[in-house]
């Protein structure tokens, strides 16, 4: 397979597949039924089966609603009266998701404070870097934020809690 140049699959061929939808990568296996050139070049496929989500991401993530409180940050410094409490939706090594009321503009900088069970509080330099509104008529906010900067110890001690909570979630069979 070259960059830039069509692949040529025979009728009937079974290929493997890859496809990115809200946020998230699948891979699956399908065959190809026909090739149609207008309006655009398309395939028609077979409906897939054998249908993964893929983690693309540097370190694993679980759902997990853990109380945070978060507090806005200028040029470094934390405003105040800006403090706002939420409630994780998932979390990794390298960041989380909230659900919140509160809206903030992708590329903020936040000071977000998680108290993890067994470990206690955790005080993360982080940036929004997605938003979503699953209800539209809800003023309900999925918010992803990146940690900044983050010590190897409570990177450990979040790895540690994400380890915990993924095992539970195998022993009562839900991944």
């Amino acid at each position: 397979m070259t960059k830039s140049m069509p692949v040529m699959l025979p009728r009937g061929e079974v290929f493997f597949g890859r496809v990115v939808a809200n946020f998230a990568a699948f891979e699956f296996t399908s065959s190809l039924l026909a090739r149609q050139i207008q309006p655009l070049p398309v395939w028609v496929i077979a409906v897939p089966y054998n249908i993964k989500k893929i983690q693309q991401r540097a370190f694993v993530r679980v759902d997990a609603a853990l109380p945070v409180q978060i507090t806005e940050l200028v040029e470094g410094e934390e405003i105040a009266d800006t403090k706002v409490s939420a409630v994780t939706k998932d979390i990794s090594g390298g960041g989380l998701q909230i659900a919140t009321s509160h809206l903030w503009p992708i590329g903020t900088e936040l000071m977000v404070n998680v108290d993890f069970p067994g470990a206690g509080p955790v005080l993360l330099r982080s940036k929004v870097m997605r938003i979503q509104q699953p209800q539209p008529d809800r003023t309900i906010f999925w918010i992803g934020i990146k940690f900044l900067e983050i010590n190897e110890k409570d990177r450990g001690n979040i790895i540690k809690f994400i380890f915990k909570k993924q095992l539970e979630q195998r022993r009562k069979g839900l991944e």
